[in-house]
């Protein structure tokens, strides 16, 4: 790999000293988001009302997905952080992760919408007096 590369050098510097900022930025945010999807979670499979609602579930799993998401981000930011074109592996490593979890994290909000359009759609209408 050759250091003159366009392409080498702009990863050089998004991964190398000045991405620092960015990286603590990143990890302060998806932390406090792994850590409130946590407490939702939390609360809402602790408390007997909430799991009655069988549309709360879906937030479950919307909530489960992005914790795992947010936790690629908070190895990205790592990567960001430490990285450099000679140490790419933390870099590789969370880019899968964020790949693979986005997936799941960006599907969940459509499953929500079809369940709410379902629903509206299958209230009997009353014939009226």
């Amino acid at each position: 790999m050759e250091g003159s590369n366009a392409t080498f050098e702009y990863v050089y510097d998004f991964y190398g000293p000045s991405a620092s900022w960015f990286a603590i930025y990143t990890f302060a945010t998806s932390t406090f988001i792994v850590i409130s999807n946590i407490f939702f979670t939390i609360l809402t499979l602790s408390t007997p009302k909430l799991r009655q609602n069988v549309a709360n579930w879906f937030l479950v799993g919307l909530s489960i997905s992005d914790q795992l998401h947010y936790l690629a981000h908070v190895v990205d930011a790592y990567a960001m952080y430490t990285g450099s074109i000679n140490n790419r592996y933390w870099c590789s490593v969370s880019g899968a992760f964020v790949l693979i979890t986005a997936t799941c994290s960006f599907g969940f909000p459509a499953l929500i919408a079809a369940d709410r359009y379902y629903k509206i759609n299958t209230i009997s209408q009353s014939s009226g007096p």
